[in-house]
Order: C-alpha cells, then sequence, then structure tokens
C-alpha cells in the first residue's frame, strides 16, 4: 500500500506542477483553456470555475491542459446543424444549445463564424434567414457541459512567439523548480559536508565509538599523518588496515587513541572503515547548495543516459522503464524513508522536464520546434501539418509506451 500511495504521490505532485506550469503562463497571456486536468482516461472528478473545467481522470500516467488553438478545434456546431440560441441583455448569442429543446430561437446553421466576426446565421421556421452577433465570451451547451467558444484572439495561435514559447516550456520549467524546492527542503534537513576534518557522527560499536571518539571531535592526525580536512581523512583510512594512532581534539585538549580499522571484502574490493561521519551544515544557504549539488547530479545523470542510449550504444530500448518499472523503483525508495522519497520524486521531476523539451513531436519540444521554424521563415507553418506530425509523434510514443510498459511487466515476472 504504501508503495501504491508512494507512486500516485510522486506522478501526482509532478504531473499537477507541469500542468499547472502551462496553465497560469497560458492565462497570464489570455489563452483560453478548456480544461485542466490531472490523469487521463475516464472521468472521475471535475468541476467549471469560470470558463476552465478542471478534472480528476482515472489513470494517473500523465494530464493536461486544453488549450484553445493548441490543436485544430473540432467543429461543435457546423453548417446544416439544428441549434437553438440564447440571447444577453444586449441582444448578442450567449448561448448555442447543441439540443434546441423549447428554446424560443431555434433554427437550422447557414452561415457561422466564431473565430473572428463572430455572427451566426439560422434559417427559422417558415424560411426566414436571420444574422446574429455573438457574444465574445458565449457557450456551447452541451449535453452534460458547458464549453465556451474560442475566439482568434483567445486561440494560442494568435499570440505572439514568445508568448507561445514561454508557454510551451512552462511545464518543464516548473518540473525544474519542484525538484529544486524538494531538493532544497532535504538541504535544510539534512545539511551539507562541511568537508571539515570535524566528526559529524560515529557509528554504534564502530572501531572509532570503540577507541572512545564521539561526534564533534576533530581529528588532526591519523597514522602519523597530518589530516587537515575530510578528504585527507578519508585518504588516510581507506591507506591503512593495521592497528594505528588517532590524534584529535575535544574541548580545546589534544588526545591520542588507538584503534583497529575494520576490514571488508566485495566483489573482490577491499575497503577499510573506523564508522565515522562527516560534520554537516544546515543553513539557507547550505540547503541551497545542496539543491545546486542535486540539480547538477540529477541532469548529469539523465544526459549520461542518452549518451548510452545514442552515442555508445551501452544501453537499448530494452533498458528503458516506464510506469511499472517506476512503480517498482519508488516502492523501494519509499521503504527508506521520507528522505528518500523527496530525493526519488525531484530525480523524477528533471528528468520528466528535460524529456518533455526533447524536440520530438507531440512533446513540449517539439512544439517548440515548430515556434522555432516560423520565427526562421517568417510565417506559421500550416496548423494541419503540424497536428499530422504530432499526431504521428503521439502514436509513435504510444507504442513505445507499450513496449516499455511490457519489458517492465516481464522483469518484474522475473525477478
Amino acid at each position: 500500500m504504501i508503495g501504491i500511495l508512494s507512486f500516485i504521490l510522486a506522478l501526482g505532485v509532478i504531473i499537477l506542477v507541469h500542468e499547472l506550469g502551462h496553465f497560469l503562463v497560458a492565462k497570464h497571456y489570455g489563452i483560453l483553456c478548456h480544461e485542466f486536468s490531472i490523469g487521463m482516461g475516464p472521468l472521475v472528478w471535475s468541476k467549471k470555475r469560470g470558463e476552465t473545467t478542471y478534472s480528476i481522470r482515472a489513470i494517473p500516467f500523465g494530464g493536461y491542459v486544453s488549450m484553445a488553438g493548441e490543436e485544430a478545434e473540432k467543429e461543435i456546431v457546423k453548417v446544416d446543424q439544428v441549434v437553438g440560441l440564447e440571447f444577453d441583455q444586449n441582444g448578442k448569442v450567449n448561448k448555442i444549445f447543441l439540443d434546441p429543446t423549447n428554446q424560443k430561437v431555434v433554427g437550422t446553421i447557414k452561415e457561422l463564424d466564431l473565430y473572428k466576426a463572430l455572427s451566426i446565421t439560422l434559417t427559422l421556421e417558415g424560411g426566414e434567414v436571420q444574422r446574429y452577433d455573438v457574444d465574445h465570451d458565449a457557450n456551447y451547451i452541451l449535453e452534460k457541459s458547458v464549453q465556451q467558444i474560442a475566439p482568434y484572439d483567445r486561440c494560442l495561435e494568435s499570440k505572439s512567439k514568445w508568448a507561445r514559447f514561454a508557454t510551451m516550456a512552462a511545464g518543464a520549467t516548473m518540473n525544474f523548480v519542484l525538484a529544486f524546492v524538494l531538493f532544497f527542503i532535504v538541504g535544510l534537513a539534512v545539511g551539507m559536508p562541511t568537508g571539515s576534518n570535524r566528526l559529524g557522527g560515529v557509528v554504534e560499536n564502530s572501531p572509532a565509538q570503540v577507541a572512545g571518539l564521539v561526534a564533534g571531535d576533530q581529528i588532526i592526525s591519523y597514522n602519523n599523518h597530518s589530516v587537515a580536512n575530510w578528504e585527507e581523512l578519508t585518504q588516510a583510512i581507506s591507506s591503512t588496515k593495521d592497528s594505528t594512532t588517532v590524534t584529535y581534539i575535544r574541548d580545546g585538549q589534544t588526545k591520542t587513541v588507538e584503534l583497529t580499522p575494520q576490514i571488508s571484502e566485495n566483489g573482490g574490493q577491499i575497503s577499510t572503515s573506523i564508522g565515522v561521519s562527516t560534520e554537516y551544515e544546515k543553513s539557507l544557504l547550505s540547503g541551497f547548495n545542496y539543491a545546486v549539488f542535486k540539480m547538477k547530479e540529477a541532469f548529469v545523470s539523465i544526459f549520461q543516459t542518452f549518451k548510452m542510449l545514442f552515442v555508445t550504444k551501452e544501453a537499448g530500448i530494452d533498458d528503458l522503464s516506464g510506469p511499472v518499472g517506476i512503480y517498482t523503483m519508488t516502492s523501494t525508495i519509499a521503504t527508506f524513508g521520507l528522505t528518500s522519497l523527496i530525493i526519488w520524486i525531484g530525480f523524477l521531476s528533471v528528468n520528466i522536464g528535460i524529456m518533455n523539451l526533447l524536440p520530438l513531436p507531440a512533446l513540449d519540444g517539439g512544439r517548440i520546434v515548430f515556434v522555432l521554424i516560423e520565427a526562421l521563415i517568417g510565417r506559421p507553418i500550416d496548423r494541419r501539418v503540424e497536428g499530422y506530425v504530432h499526431m504521428a509523434g503521439l502514436l509513435l510514443f504510444f507504442g513505445l509506451f507499450i513496449y516499455v510498459t511490457f519489458n517492465d511487466v516481464i522483469r518484474l515476472i522475473n525477478a
């Protein structure tokens, strides 16, 4: 149960923050957002507030913000369709009913332009043709929902190249911000290694504790070699396998003790330890430094994976993990405690942010590529062509998703 809850929490937070980035920037630039959804598939819950429907869907492997103009708008009403109309106090159409039952004005659409001209022409009963102006914020009244019309100035394609770029990049940017905040919180809690020669902790029943060393002792000499920082201390420990002397300062007094290091072997590798840990500093600065360190570590790790996949060929598609693999890893990490889980969520957030910025169809990076092409050639690519490209990319990703998930299940069964 802990594994399932941790998995849902991890993906839920990452997806929520990602889509929230798109949503907030889109709203800032006046782009109409029809729906803000966490999850995919069948609808579990929805609530309409203002012009946007907020929803939760059954499959927690994704989410989306449905922005007007991101895809070619589907025709909700069209010529020769029978509709009913309702008007505001200014005489403009403010509601278009797909089910015209009990509406005062009912007719067959002869002409309509809900994109720029904002008008609709009906052939009424008796053959009379009447043109009506449509309110800028008019709504379609559907069978079970309400959706606002999408005039040109509320669509994504009407905005500047910078506005579209910022809207597409906002999701990944928020993923990076989330990761940094999570790493910062962990950094505040656990601190950042100072690198000094002062002990931060001593393992119970270890050679160091048996010899009388405690946290706070400052080691100045190990095996008759001067020690000025943690790196020098660890090097001295690893190079000494016999009984040795340790000189340290405690409460201003210098003392010397003898101890025998613990020797262990793992896979043919011999290691030496005395059971001590470094001192950690807990402050806003150390939290910031820890967050920077972990962000760099996450980015390097992900790009090393790309290198192994596409350059050195040390890894292949069969080595990739999908939702099942992520669930397995999340369940395992959750057993190590909250701190480990928070770090893992941060790492996943960076991963998802980078993946979404890849210049591939259907991803945010693919959409950014079309904005950059428009900037280079001086005109937008045909929206239908762009739509076909993204659809093809979506189908390929869906196929990859199935393949990777299948491999995850096989690995889980054979584990």
